[in-house]
């Protein structure tokens, strides 16, 4: 397994969108390809690999000064339950604290919750729903 930088608008972006796709958009009848994704050129991207096999993304964009904001974790079904996700976001904190910022702040799953407070993550407001799943803001120091 590898983590490596993925290029906006390379292949390896469009694989991104594909698995994104699949866990996060599909699941609720909905396409990620139908939404402006013209963001992302603007965040750090990287993928999870076993060989040559995108099997994880993370994303890395700036909040504020102090806050980055991680975004897109996932991992294929075929890998969870292995702690990828946790050497996911390892990974992206240790990027953004070489990037200076102090604070990491995301925007998760409701059902994964917990894996985000093990990881050091605490709530921030109310649960609301973000395309048809309830999300909660969540940050942590870095």
């Amino acid at each position: 397994m590898n983590i490596k930088n993925i290029e906006y608008g390379s292949t390896e972006y469009e694989k991104s969108i594909d698995l994104r796709n699949e866990l996060f958009r599909k699941p609720q009848g909905l396409n990620l390809r139908d939404e402006d994704l013209s963001g992302d050129a603007d965040m750090e991207l990287y993928g999870l690999y076993d060989g040559d096999t995108l099997i994880g993304t993370v994303f890395l964009a700036t909040k504020d000064e102090e806050t980055a904001q991680v975004k897109s974790v996932t991992v294929h079904p075929d890998y969870q339950g292995r702690r990828l996700g946790v050497l996911l976001m390892d990974y992206i904190e240790d990027v953004a604290r070489t990037r200076g910022f102090k604070k990491s702040f995301l925007m998760g799953r409701v059902s994964v919750r917990v894996v985000y407070e093990k990881l050091g993550y605490s709530v921030i407001g109310e649960p609301f729903d973000y395309h048809m799943t309830p999300h909660i803001n969540m940050e942590k120091p870095l």
